[in-house]
């Protein structure tokens, strides 16, 4: 409403507050330049239930001419009212204070004594503060490795005390900036930016977004979103589970299962034998009948429609047996080339099935770096010995335990 159709004004026709806390109002106002060239003085009026002044319903929450404040703890014009700017701050903003607000200006001036001015706004406080917007919304399908931007808005009703922002779930590569600022209404919101590259990690994690506003009450108000992300990779982790996982004897049946992480999860899954240009079999499990052929190298592939991964090789071996027929405690010697190294007794079980039984025929490879033997368990040691091949220096490093972990 205007009381003269030279002036006009810009300002949110509605606009949310957070009880507990303070609320700017963005306002702006144009007037004929020569009013304001005479202008002596200028006054901001801020009124409340009806625009007239004098009107009875009418109550005047901001006086410039006097700076009365009624109703409110503190109003502050920021704006310079001679640059036609009337931006406000209402603070402690109560459920109470529901309703329309009007801004007048008055100016007094040689040719013309008042230029009053209403703007009219509606101020809704609320005990909850706005849904954040998180986008993108979804994440259907993001490919390993491409980038990934999220974006995070909080409205700020009160600039002067914004909201933090803070999120959960933060992919490793990630980097986050957070700033404020206005919109094309001139009320402002903080956002925060999210960027990083999609790991086959973060498949399925929920990342979530929460702004929490500070509040003259004994708690502060948070809100919060969440989004699923979703990522699309080849195979990875691929491995082989053996069952039974102790000692295998001859004529007993032994069960490799290939095990692999990928997105989409459909695979197909192939098994070979070192030194065989055919495949093994087809399938997630791979069982056969430990005999004196079995001894060698098994690994698996998986495979989606992104890609493949092979699994670590496993050996499949026996000790050799004393002269009394009895089978000693299995231990393997590995070869290292230039240095000694220790080796867990667990990571020897991680890739080696030992047989119990008859003597399994093991493949022949000259380039193969590892040598097996064998020790007694009765006295656990670790030791080593030096040996010259073709003029290096190798280290042979016997690793032993007690037998079953």
């Amino acid at each position: 409403m205007f009381s003269d159709p030279s002036f006009d004004a810009k300002l949110p026709g509605r606009i949310n507050a957070l009880s507990g806390s303070c609320v700017q109002i963005p306002c702006t106002f144009d007037a004929p330049e020569n009013i304001l060239k005479d202008t002596e003085n200028i006054f901001g009026f801020w009124l409340k239930n009806h625009h007239a002044f004098l009107n009875p319903e009418s109550l005047v929450v901001f006086n410039g001419t006097s700076n009365i404040i009624k109703g409110f703890n503190y109003i502050e014009i920021l704006g310079n009212l001679r640059q036609r700017e009337c931006t406000t701050v209402f603070y402690d903003v109560m459920n109470n204070h529901t309703d329309n607000y009007y801004f007048r200006v008055e100016m007094k001036c040689a040719k013309l004594a008042h230029s009053p001015l209403f703007i009219q706004c509606t101020l809704c406080p609320v005990d909850v503060p706005e849904l954040l917007i998180l986008t993108p919304t979804d994440l259907r399908e993001v490919m390993e490795e491409t980038t990934v931007n999220l974006s995070c808005s909080a409205e700020a009703p009160c600039p002067k005390q914004p909201p933090t922002i803070s999120w959960s779930n933060i992919p490793e590569s990630a980097r986050i900036t957070t700033q404020l600022q206005e919109k094309p209404d001139k009320t402002q919101s903080v956002f925060s930016y999210m960027t990083f590259k999609a790991s086959y990690k973060d498949h399925r994690k929920n990342i979530s977004c929460t702004a929490t506003y500070p509040r003259n009450t004994p708690n502060d108000s948070t809100a919060e979103t969440t989004v699923m992300l979703r990522v699309l990779f080849s195979p990875k982790e691929t491995h082989i589970i053996i069952d039974p996982s102790d000692s295998i004897s001859v004529g007993t049946n032994v069960t490799l299962t290939c095990k692999s992480k990928a997105s989409p999860n459909e695979m197909n899954y192939t098994w070979y034998k070192r030194g065989q240009e055919k495949e093994l079999d087809f399938g997630e499990q791979l069982t056969f009948n430990v005999n004196r052929r079995s001894g060698g190298w098994y690994f698996c592939t998986a495979k989606n429609i992104h890609g493949n991964q092979m699994s670590e090789e496993f050996q499949l071996i026996k000790p050799k047996t004393k002269d009394n027929g009895s089978t000693e405690t299995p231990c393997i010697i590995f070869l290292f080339q230039g240095q000694e190294k220790h080796v867990q007794v667990n990571s020897i079980y991680a890739n080696s099935a030992f047989v119990m039984g008859d003597e399994l025929e093991m493949p022949k490879d000259e380039n193969d770096m590892i040598h097996y033997g064998e020790i007694d368990f009765s006295t656990p040691q670790t030791k080593s010995t030096t040996e010259k091949i073709s003029g290096q220096e190798t280290i042979y490093a016997e690793v032993c335990g007690s037998g079953k972990d």
